[in-house]
């Protein structure tokens, strides 16, 4: 699953939560019983010809005044582009249009960026007169602080602090416990736990040295409900490939599936892999063999126990 796919999975279960966390004054207005997401919004009646898909776009009643209706369209960006501000304008514009209603715009940077919250802007000028001026808001993860969004009340921020800047903190082990200690004993389902869960173990990693330290203190007996909670997501993970695979039908489907499938393990559990290892991964051409190793990272120990060249 590619990094917009698992955003936007996100965004569909907490964009209440994401709201409250960084523009309370925009959560606080709306109705959240009446949202209706509005699927793939595709445009392909651009002047140039080419395919706009926005990510997640989602009609809410306000709780009171005017408008009655909004739209709220949020764009995942791994790091900032020289034309996103133009792209966000015609997102705009489309659906303005389409929809006639008002739009509540933001873009997410998932790597890199500016400072933070920033509210971005497109002009559009013509003989030295400003004809348009467009603004819309912009969320810069990794130039936030973890530490801070670690201590809100939501879980939520416990686990985007995944994507946050960490520099200040002087023990990231004991940072990435507690962000999924604070999801593990919140109140949300195992569903919704396992969308967090899934975005700490994605978007934290540690380097093979952090990686003992944090194995160490996992194995801790105060820590034991984390440890269930990742073996969960582990063996959620390693099904979620195995269905996809079958859903695929073909042999190379089912193969490139498993084969991501036990990267993103062994990368969460071991950290950064080695060249030869990543290429001996992509190098399996078994199913039965990769299910073997599927089932051999879950209980190994360390990268040298998978025997796969590390």
């Amino acid at each position: 699953m590619g990094h917009d796919q698992r955003f936007k999975e996100f965004l569909h279960a907490f964009l209440q939560d994401f709201l409250k966390l960084f523009y309370p004054h925009v959560e606080k207005r709306l109705e959240f019983e009446t949202i209706e997401f509005l699927g793939t919004e595709v445009f392909t009646d651009l002047h140039d010809g080419s395919r706009r898909e926005a990510d997640v776009v989602a009609k809410l009643r306000t709780r009171d005044g005017e408008p009655e209706l909004v739209l709220i369209h949020i764009e995942i960006q791994s790091r900032p582009q020289r034309d996103v501000n133009e792209r966000m304008f015609e997102y705009y514009s489309l659906l303005r249009a389409r929809y006639k209603l008002p739009i509540f715009p933001v873009v997410v940077y998932l790597r890199r960026g500016k400072k933070g919250l920033v509210v971005e802007e497109y002009h559009e000028r013509l003989f030295d007169f400003e004809i348009l001026k467009f603004r819309y808001e912009s969320v810069h993860l990794a130039r936030l602080d973890a530490e801070e969004y670690l201590e809100k009340e939501a879980p939520v921020g416990a686990a985007l602090a995944a994507l946050m800047d960490r520099s200040k903190s002087r023990n990231v082990e004991s940072l990435r416990v507690a962000m999924l200690w604070k999801v593990v004993e919140s109140a949300l389902d195992e569903a919704r736990q396992f969308l967090l869960v899934d975005l700490i173990e994605t978007y934290f990693r540690l380097s093979r040295e952090q990686r003992e330290r944090y194995q160490r203190l996992m194995s801790r007996k105060e820590y034991r409900k984390v440890q269930d909670v990742e073996l969960t997501w582990a063996e959620e993970l390693e099904e979620k490939g195995r269905k996809e695979g079958r859903k695929e039908g073909r042999k190379e489907g089912r193969l490139t599936g498993k084969r991501e499938t036990l990267e993103r393990l062994m990368i969460a559990k071991f950290g950064a892999l080695p060249e030869t290892t990543a290429k001996r991964v992509q190098e399996l051409d078994s199913l039965d063999e990769i299910d073997r190793y599927l089932e051999r990272v879950l209980v190994a120990a360390s990268l040298a126990e998978m025997q796969l060249g590390g």
